[in-house]
């Protein structure tokens, strides 16, 4: 999402990146083929389904949406666990949306009434949301995401400032 609040200071907040899902943080001399050794070579694309937006009390967790880890997402977290350890995955699954310096919290607070006043959360029922990526939510068109198949995985190296970060190599699932 192209949105920001208008009162943030720190040059670390909002800044760009793609959407996604962290399966795994480990440090950078880990290898490409090491990480690579952890997806298994039949892995299928990855069903994941969107259940709730947050606000989070960490840089890397700012504004996320949470998603249903069962299924393929639950079994794929397993076996990183089983390979990396359990201090390598986040505590729960979740898209990040919005990165937000830790010294601007209101900012967190401020985005996330921004979202609900512009509808751009959209409540699907009882553990379920979508988000409403419409480039004009005044033209009356929405165009929600509720869910995605994951089909790649991708290593990055995610040293320094988010804008900075490298995609080393793509799993193609």
């Amino acid at each position: 999402m192209k949105m920001k609040t208008s009162s943030y200071r720190s040059p670390s907040s909002f800044p760009r990146f793609h959407p996604h899902i962290t399966l795994a943080t480990v440090p950078s001399h880990v290898g490409i083929e090491e990480l690579r050794k952890v997806v298994p070579a039949n892995q299928g694309a990855i069903p994941v389904t969107f259940k709730a937006v947050e606000v989070g009390d960490k840089y890397f967790m700012s504004i996320y949406v949470t998603v249903y880890q069962d299924g393929p997402l639950g079994v794929l977290r397993e076996q990183i666990v089983e390979a990396l350890g359990e201090s390598a995955i986040p505590a729960k699954s979740h898209v990040s949306l919005f990165y937000i310096d830790d010294s601007e919290p209101q900012e967190r607070t401020q985005m996330m009434d921004e979202l609900v006043k512009q509808q751009r959360i959209v409540e699907l029922g009882k553990d379920a949301v979508g988000l409403d990526c419409s480039e004009n939510t005044k033209s009356g068109s929405k165009d929600v995401v509720s869910n995605f198949e994951g089909g790649e995985i991708w290593l990055a190296l995610c040293d320094g400032p988010v804008e900075t970060w490298t995609v080393e190599d793509k799993i193609v699932l």
